[in-house]
Order: C-alpha cells, then structure tokens, then sequence
C-alpha cells in the first residue's frame, strides 16, 4: 500500500490535539473568572466608606470609617459661602464666630482604619458647637476624596440632596491645589 494514499479510518491524532486546544481554552476562561471573582472578594475586604458627621451630645465634629477597609484621604476641600478656606482659622473668621479654645484634627492625609471614628473638630463650648453646626450644609461645607488600599476613590460631603450625593465613586482623587485645606 502506498503512503501517499489517505487511510481510510478515524484520525485520531487530530482529534487529540483539537480536544487538547478545547480544554486548553476552557481551563484559561475558568481561571479569567475565577480571578475576577478573586478581585471582588479583595475589593470587599479593602472597601472604606467615610462618613462626617456632628456628634451633638457631645458637642463634636466627627468623621469614621463605616468600611471594612482603611480609607487614605487624599483632598480635601472646606468652603465658606462657596469660597475655599485654608484652615478652621480661616472658616471661624468667615463666619464671624471665634473660639480660640477650639481643637482640631487635620483631615488632609488621614488614613482611617475599617471602624476607627475621629474628631476632626471640636468647639470649646456646646454653644460655640451649636452656633457652628448651625452653618454646616448652608454656608460651611466639607468635602474630601478618600480611596482604598486598591487606589479605587470616593468622595464624600458634608451636604447633598440624596444619598448619591453623599457618596461618589470617582476615577480618582483630584491633585492638592491652590483650594485644598490644608489644616
């Protein structure tokens, strides 16, 4: 019989190679899921979630981390009548209220552990915390950009009309500029 002649019958070894191609590809998108499921479970570990807000009965500005992840702050933004400010100086001037006896945190460059809550401002009277607190969201208004141990960033603010607001998932935080708050 003459090998140039096709032999009649099964090609085993084709079938072979085309079945070790498909369980190839098979076995590379299983593990392309199964990574992705892996990143959700980490992002889930690493999620900060900030939340500022005034603790009356004690008279205090607070901002914790309601996550489970630590939150790196990276810009922060306080503005008076729409206008950035510098420092808590600068915001009590404003607002025509001084209290020198007052104590603050710096929120620029704050890293904040999953649970872990912070004064970050706190007036030297309950009266002085009223009259503050009073201006919160009308002519005071906070807003930082924090991210998690992933570089994936929100924003949050001490004002907004919803929920939404509040909270934003962001590319990224905005460099420090000329605006931020530096105290």
């Amino acid at each position: 019989m003459n090998e140039a002649q096709a032999k009649p019958g099964t090609d085993w070894d084709r079938i072979t190679a085309i079945s070790a191609v498909l369980i190839g590809l098979v076995a590379v998108a299983v593990s392309a899921y199964t990574a992705l499921i892996q990143r959700q479970q980490v992002r889930a570990e690493v999620w900060p979630r900030l939340l500022m807000y005034n603790a009356g009965q004690a008279g205090e500005f607070r901002i914790a981390n309601k996550g489970v992840g630590p939150a790196m702050v990276r810009s922060v933004r306080v503005e008076v009548d729409g206008k950035p400010a510098h420092s808590w100086g600068q915001v009590l001037e404003r607002l025509r209220l001084q209290d020198p006896g007052q104590s603050y945190s710096s929120l620029a460059g704050l890293v904040l552990s999953a649970g872990e809550d912070l004064v970050y401002l706190k007036p030297s009277s309950h009266e002085r915390f009223l009259e503050l607190r009073r201006h919160a969201g009308k002519r005071l208004r906070i807003k930082l950009c924090y991210c998690s141990a992933l570089d994936e960033c929100w924003t949050t603010q001490t004002w907004g009309e919803s929920l939404e607001d509040a909270q934003r998932e962001v590319a990224r935080c905005p460099a420090m500029g000329p605006d931020e708050f530096y105290e």
